[in-house]
């Protein structure tokens, strides 16, 4: 991507708002240049107060002020150009404010709508993607995007403003401009040169960037692994390794960016001396040539600003590009959707034929059929790899099948609207993830109509309203990240209650007690008894225990179903699921 495509990837989107800025900000530099007319006057005041042999520049001045009724005087025109310096001083403020107005309403607009898209992709988007880039997406790249989007309005207004004053030049003696923009333009080319130097910058300071954000990202994450395995050392010493790559890299950008308008400052003076003496040698008139040398003085500073800018811009380029690539594979991946409203689970869920592998692996799932009847409990074991996660994703909507379907009441569930359908959907996770506010806010979050007396049933179907009036601020009391101030089972019987509070029809639970201890699982199982009494459940299990009074079980081995049955029968086929329970010595009911 280059600079022209980029802005007008922005024209194109946000035509209205861009445009209003262009309008301000060529009035602003029309006025400034106005003003300087006026210098033309006041100098040959200063050097012939009668205006005798006084430039044409003055002549037109004078003719101008007569013309709105005022006497052609000293004082009226410092009156005047003083009004026309404070007009365009305020004017400038308000090109500032809507430069920024736009900035943050088009970055806005560019974080929520990355943010959606990643949103409606499927959850193969995020699994593919490092948790790390992901976050620094949004926590640097949309920033400096943002920065991006100032450094393109103060490119611009460069641009409007070295075209205003170099016009004044022009009109005064195209000679002497013409040769000094020339010399200009000779020096500004090697400094046009560093736009490429810029752009490989700028792509180094968004990878090493992504870098620093995982490490960051994974050791947060990680932290009790981290501390239990005494490699705090280990994390710091990844951190300052990866954060000094994006130092080396972030200090050359900006040194590059800084640099260019100390740089270029000396050619200024030399531009303003070679005018002065061209000038000189034409024969401008001084009052003439001060107008002229101080239009020149302005204007070449500006472009020094101007190949800063554009340096700039090429440099923040990378952080677009991967925002762009970012949303256009979340796009790629995005959810789809049917549009029939899901309202309530009438007769069963059907799995035919179904397989599914992800992208470059072998199949995790092949030829799976089950069904799973509504009021039921129906288990999945299985050992480790054996599919049962990625059949609940499917079961989700999370993934589509390479081969095979899933009905529900007979309809496919690509057919129901995504969120309608996940919207009856209680679930549990293996990692009970609370949100860092209060348990009431939690509830309310799956939740957001549920009353104080749902809240507190489903806190005694999950067993957890015991435990929690015994906290001072009770319901109120603050969790955390990710729920750090309860124990295991307590977070995992919040979640379960935060699930039952949807009233859902499908409850889903996986291996909700894997990580328990045996005085939690019993409370898990008691609830879990409970709540299938009322609403058909699923139950992805690693202790057998927990689907010990399950309708109907799928055993599950290498993305097959190789057993299926009730507890009993299934014990009485001496096959796999009696090994796992003998394993875990299990005994039939």
């Amino acid at each position: 991507m280059n600079i022209s495509t980029f802005i007008h990837e922005l024209f194109r989107k946000y035509p209205y708002l861009l445009l209003s800025n262009v309008l301000l900000v060529v009035v602003v530099n029309f006025i400034g240049a106005v003003s300087l007319f006026t210098l033309a006057p006041i100098i040959d005041f200063f050097i012939n107060p009668d205006l005798e042999n006084a430039s044409e520049v003055t002549l037109e001045m004078v003719s101008f002020i007569l013309s709105i009724g005022l006497s052609a005087t000293l004082g009226n025109f410092l009156g005047v150009f003083l009004i026309f310096q404070v007009l365009k001083n305020v004017l400038n403020i308000c090109a500032r404010y809507m430069m920024l107005h736009t900035k943050y309403s088009v970055l806005r607009d560019l974080t929520m709508g990355t943010f959606t898209d990643f949103f409606n992709a499927r959850w193969l988007f995020f699994s593919s993607n490092k948790q790390g880039m992901l976050l620094n997406t949004f926590s640097r790249e949309l920033g400096v995007t943002g920065d991006a989007f100032g450094a393109m309005g103060l490119f611009f207004a460069s641009f409007v403003e070295v075209f205003c004053y170099l016009l004044i030049p022009v009109y005064i003696s195209w000679q002497v401009t013409g040769i000094s923009f020339v010399v200009a333009l000779l020096f500004a080319l090697p400094f046009m040169a560093l736009g490429k130097l810029s752009y490989r910058l700028g792509q180094k300071n968004t990878s090493t960037s992504n870098d620093v954000s995982s490490v960051i990202q994974e050791s947060f994450a990680l932290a009790k692994v981290i501390m239990g395995y005494g490699k705090q050392s280990k994390s710091v010493e990844m951190l300052g390794y990866n954060f000094d790559r994006h130092r080396q890299v972030t200090m050359k950008s900006q040194i590059l960016r800084i640099a260019t308008p100390f740089l270029y400052e000396p050619l200024g003076l030399l531009v303003v001396i070679i005018a002065l003496l061209v000038g000189r040698e034409l024969k401008v008139p001084l009052s003439e040539l001060a107008v002229l040398l101080w239009s020149l003085k302005n204007a070449v500073p500006l472009l020094g600003a101007i190949v800063r800018d554009k340096n700039a811009l090429t440099n923040f380029l990378p952080s677009y590009e991967q925002i762009k690539l970012l949303r256009a594979q979340a796009k790629e991946f995005h959810q789809e959707s049917g549009d029939r409203q899901f309202t309530a689970l009438e007769r069963s869920i059907t799995v035919e034929d179904l397989s599914f592998s992800y992208p470059e692996a072998e199949p995790t799932l092949a030829g799976v059929n089950l069904e799973i009847l509504k009021g039921q409990m129906v288990g999945f074991v299985g050992a480790s790899g054996a599919g049962k996660s990625t059949l609940i994703d499917l079961l989700f909507g999370f993934h589509q099948p390479q081969k095979g379907r899933i009905t529900i009441d007979g309809i496919a569930i690509e057919d129901f609207d995504v969120n309608s359908y996940r919207g009856k959907i209680g679930y549990v996770p293996q990692d009970p993830v609370l949100f860092n506010m209060s348990i009431r806010d939690n509830l309310l979050w799956a939740k957001d109509d549920a009353t104080e007396e749902e809240i507190i049933e489903a806190c005694r179907l999950a067993n957890a309203d015991d435990f929690i009036r015994i906290f001072p601020d009770g319901y109120d009391t603050l969790l955390g990240d990710r729920g750090v101030r309860l124990s295991g089972g307590q977070c995992q019987r919040v979640a379960l209650a935060r699930a039952i509070v949807r009233k859902p029809e499908l409850l889903v639970l996986d291996e909700a007690t894997s990580s328990l201890d045996s005085g939690s699982e019993r409370l898990i199982q008691k609830a879990i008894e409970a709540i299938a009494q009322e609403t058909t459940v699923i139950a992805i299990a690693h202790r057998l225990s927990t689907i010990a009074n399950a309708d109907y079980i799928y055993v599950l081995h290498d993305g097959q179903v190789v057993e299926e049955g009730a507890y009993e029968d299934l014990i009485r086929q001496d096959g796999r699921f009696k090994y796992m329970t003998q394993q875990q010595m299990l005994v039939v009911k």
